[in-house]
């Protein structure tokens, strides 16, 4: 009986960061970074999906499973997700930048940029 517990677990693991992996690339920000860009006179380019595990330059890789999780009485979830992204100067100078996305059912989506776009010569 335990091997067809451990058989399952085998299966199942692979099978959930496949999917986990197909819904994060699947997932559009390209509005939320282009609005960023335009802020600091940039030109959104593109962006890609760096891989599962890849955080880039990002200190912190967070691995969500499942449901959202109930935390003192209140539904909580949050979401973190990366991207490549490339963009173009003023100058016509194209550039690759890593950008973090954090979304959540009750706080506005947060973007962060590394580095960041104030540190890029337009």
């Amino acid at each position: 009986m335990s091997y067809y517990w451990i058989l399952l677990i085998l299966i199942a693991i692979p099978i959930g960061l496949f999917m986990k992996s197909v819904s994060d690339k699947s997932k559009n920000f390209n509005d939320i970074i282009e609005a960023e860009l335009k802020k600091y006179g940039l030109k959104y380019v593109n962006s890609m999906y760096p891989g599962l595990f890849k955080v880039g330059p990002f200190k912190k890789l967070e691995i969500t499973i499942g449901k959202p999780m109930i935390n003192n009485g209140a539904i909580q979830y949050e979401h973190t997700y990366y991207r490549i992204v490339e963009l173009e100067t003023k100058k016509k100078r194209k550039e690759k930048i890593w950008a973090k996305i954090e979304t959540s059912w009750f706080k506005d989506t947060r973007i962060e940029f590394k580095p960041r776009l104030s540190e890029i010569k337009k």
